[in-house]
């Protein structure tokens, strides 16, 4: 990582530190959207964290194919949606949430340019707050020019296909911890509180490593408890909160989440579409979930705030109740693998080997066990599908 960059990341956990110091201990939220929104040092402002040199490689970097079936099965959903509109749906528009690159929009365009030309004339909104990777998906998406927006909220009210990969994860998060030693004002012990991010010096470590058991008193970021929740907040996190806690045990939701899952179902209840969300998660709440990643690494979450990608595993469970509140559907989710060999990359595979040479052969089947495998991606990352009220089960998502 260059000079400049350990500047800015300083700058900004100086900053946050500061804040701690002047008004107390922040939301993990607050902590996450420091760290990766920042509009002078947040993660994805100012750099390409995608492909070998950034800090990870997201699954259209790995291999063309998996956006081609993106496409081709947003393409049948386009499809189903024209043959089942009693008044022949008019227009529609194509979107993508945190597109990254832009290359899996480039991909499924010229799959429809081929198999759907009126889904390719259809304008192309992308929602991305990063000017540094807005001017990356310019390029990449070329002729076509996209429009952007900060937010869901401003998407166009029409009938909207797109896809969201890899955007929930990274949506800023709240975290409860149980602590069975907390009373009420009743003396009733257990209780959950708010976990915050604060200030910490208890470094016994580097106490030990002295060899003097000084206190050397050296502030870090860390995780403190932050009060006890009331019932009205109990009652906001219901749906997360385990049964039979014990102490420590972390409850997680994201409401960023489930905000942003509600406004894309109010349009496509009322205007039709669908929308492909593909991540990693689980179909339903976990413990604590937050990670961090720099330069293709596992690191802190305090590592370097700004400088390493802050994410967590989505709650798939949650966003189908906030589907269902406004009127949609959210099927699945099925591991990624499956669905996507369900759908027709095994053939599509064999046809694209078909005209390559050994090793273009060989990569290509590196590629696809890497996004299919249940050893790699094929079963951490899932597969949802968010269209209006109805019955069925469309292909990929039996069983």
């Amino acid at each position: 990582m260059n000079t400049a960059h350990n500047a800015v990341t300083s700058s900004l956990e100086d900053r946050i530190i500061a804040k701690i110091k002047a008004s107390g201990p922040i939301g993990i939220d607050d902590y996450m959207t420091a760290c990766l929104s920042d509009a002078a040092s947040g993660y994805y402002q100012h750099h390409d964290p995608f492909g070998v040199a950034g800090d990870f490689i997201t699954a259209p970097e790995i291999s063309g194919l998996f956006g081609e079936m993106c496409g081709f099965y947003l393409a049948h959903m386009f499809d189903l949606a024209k043959a089942n509109s009693d008044a022949g749906m008019a227009g529609g528009e194509l979107v993508e949430l945190g597109p990254g690159r832009g290359t899996l929009m480039r991909d499924m365009h010229h799959v429809w340019q081929k198999l759907m030309p009126q889904m390719a004339e259809m304008p192309v909104n992308f929602v991305e707050t990063s000017p540094a990777l807005r001017t990356v998906q310019s390029a990449t998406l070329k002729p076509v020019t996209p429009i952007w927006h900060d937010a869901v909220d401003t998407l166009p009210q029409t009938p909207i296909f797109g896809i969201a990969n890899e955007f929930f994860d990274a949506l800023p998060i709240t975290q409860l911890v149980w602590r069975a030693d907390s009373k009420n004002e009743v003396g009733q012990s257990g209780g959950w509180h708010h976990r915050l991010v604060g200030l910490v010096n208890d470094w016994p470590e580097m106490r030990q490593s002295t060899g003097t058991g000084a206190d050397l008193s050296i502030e870090r970021l860390g995780f403190v408890d932050g009060p006890r929740l009331d019932d009205v907040a109990l009652a906001m996190h219901h749906t997360v909160l385990p049964a039979a806690p014990c102490d420590g045990s972390i409850a997680e939701c994201c409401l960023a989440g489930d905000k942003i899952l509600a406004q894309l179902a109010v349009r496509i209840a009322h205007h039709g579409g669908a929308m492909l969300i593909i991540d990693y998660g689980r179909d339903g709440n976990g413990q604590d979930s937050l990670q961090a990643v720099a330069n293709h690494q596992p690191v802190d979450v305090f590592h370097a705030p700004g400088a390493a990608d802050l994410s967590h595993w989505v709650d798939f469970a949650a966003l189908q109740r906030s589907a269902a509140a406004n009127g949609c559907r959210l099927i699945g989710p099925v591991e990624q693998g499956s669905f996507l060999m369900n759908v027709g990359l095994k053939t599509r595979a064999e046809q694209a080997g078909n005209n390559a040479d050994p090793d273009m052969r060989r990569a290509l089947l590196a590629a696809i066990d890497r996004l299919t495998n249940p050893a790699q991606m094929g079963a951490v990352f899932k597969v949802a599908l968010l269209v209006p009220q109805g019955r069925g089960i469309p292909p990929g998502f039996e069983g």
